[in-house]
């Protein structure tokens, strides 16, 4: 790196800092630059995040280049519940400055302090797949969208039936959904949190933000008068001439039981002027088309990765999760930057089972013989159970036999596919 090039901490509570540095952070995502109100915004949003800035002297003045963003978090393990995790964003170097390692600076600084810290993981959300696996990310949940024809939809006599009520939220009203949002991330493997900062920044709606200018929430209350269900979503007027065909774009859909689920999918399908229902972001195991006469009324669209997760500590990240087979198997996990390299036994007994049938491992570190050796970025792969140890030994990315890989396998895998319904 060149002697001009010099590394600092951003207070997001400084306007002229935080403008400095969100400039090229919106530029290299293709973004306008941010107004006044965004800055406004941004400060209160990223006031507990920490923002790092490469600066450079560019025909005599100083300007930053290359942009680092994270905060402390939660992620769902497997049969655990939340656990702590650095999430990492807005990871950006300008064109102008690429490949000088200036991110490799940036990224391994900030994985370096978060061990220190106590996160056995880190997550990310990747706009280029290629770059994180060289820091050992992997793949950890996946997410697909649907298409719905609202005419089609049926739903079979033996479905969950719709209970309680619905009700149109005003905007700014968030309390209720969040109390629901938090309590449907607990269950799948992949929910992150999102705090009082997050929802506030829902609550607002216009061009942009989490809900249009013709954006709506619609909750659903149990026969108690519990909330346990909430949908939000914009509206499109697709009309031909006089013949309605109207669009319903679903941004969030949470549910804590089949009956709240099958509840907002019934009204969004039956939305007067509306033909179509679209979702984005949405688990590759949906529930929808088993509840439906007719599952092609649903199609679903390509797969996508989401959710990158990083062991920083692998005895921490196999202890932190629980696990539904048994077995014994000696790990060894190689880490490219050096920072979680270790060999570990993973012993999963049938006697310390729960009365959920989820297991806690002993997990120690160990110099016996490995039974797999794998990069880190394929340990974390697994570690949410989205992702196949079969289908990453044929793939030749574990070392190990056959066998070994269908008891890794066995091991990690989870009920429900894991699903990350929040971007950061």
């Amino acid at each position: 790196m060149g002697t001009q090039l010099r590394v600092t901490q951003v207070d997001p509570r400084d306007r002229d800092a935080l403008r400095a540095w969100y400039v090229p952070s919106r530029a290299a995502f293709l973004e306008a630059a941010p107004t006044e109100e965004d800055l406004r915004e941004r400060g209160r949003e990223l006031a507990d995040h920490r923002l790092s800035a490469v600066h450079d002297t560019v025909a005599g003045e100083d300007r930053v280049v290359a942009t680092l963003r994270t905060f402390d978090s939660e992620l769902t393990v497997p049969g655990s519940g939340p656990v702590s995790v650095d999430a990492v964003s807005t990871a950006t170097v300008l064109p102008t400055h690429r490949r000088r390692g200036l991110l490799t600076r940036l990224l391994t600084a900030d994985l370096d302090r978060a061990r220190h810290a106590g996160h056995a993981f880190a997550a990310l959300v990747a706009a280029e797949a290629p770059i994180y696996g060289r820091f050992g990310f992997g793949a950890a949940t996946r997410a697909t969208s649907l298409v719905v024809d609202n005419s089609r939809v049926r739903f079979r006599p033996d479905a969950p039936a719709a209970t309680g009520s619905l009700e149109f939220v005003p905007a700014g009203r968030t309390a209720e959904l969040a109390a629901v949002h938090d309590r449907t991330r607990r269950h799948r493997p992949g929910g992150l949190l999102r705090d009082e900062v997050w929802w506030e920044a829902a609550g607002r709606r216009g061009e942009g933000r989490w809900l249009g200018p013709r954006g709506h929430v619609v909750l659903h209350r149990d026969e108690h008068g519990v909330a346990d269900g909430y949908v939000a979503y914009d509206v499109t007027d697709d009309a031909v001439g006089r013949v309605p065909g109207g669009t319903a774009h679903v941004r969030d859909l949470a549910a804590t039981g089949p009956a709240a689920y099958r509840s907002l999918w019934e009204f969004l399908t039956s939305i007067d002027l509306v033909r179509t229902t679209r979702a984005g972001n949405r688990p590759v195991d949906e529930l929808l088309p088993h509840l439906l006469q007719d599952p092609r009324a649903v199609q679903t669209g390509p797969v996508d990765d989401l959710l990158w997760l990083r062991a920083l500590d692998v005895p921490g990240a196999l202890a932190a999760r629980r696990y539904l087979g048994c077995g014994t198997l000696v790990l060894k996990v190689v880490d490219p930057l050096g920072l979680a390299d270790a060999t570990v036994r993973l012993h999963v007994a049938a006697q310390r089972c729960g009365a959920d049938g989820w297991v806690c491992a002993e997990v120690t570190t160990t110099d016996a013989e490995p039974d797999v050796v794998l990069p880190v970025g394929e340990l974390s792969s697994l570690l949410l159970g989205g992702t196949s140890a079969v289908a990453l030994h044929a793939a030749g990315r574990l070392d190990c036999t056959a066998s070994a890989a269908f008891a890794l396998a066995t091991l990690v895998v989870t009920p429900e596919q894991p699903w990350c319904p929040t971007w950061f």
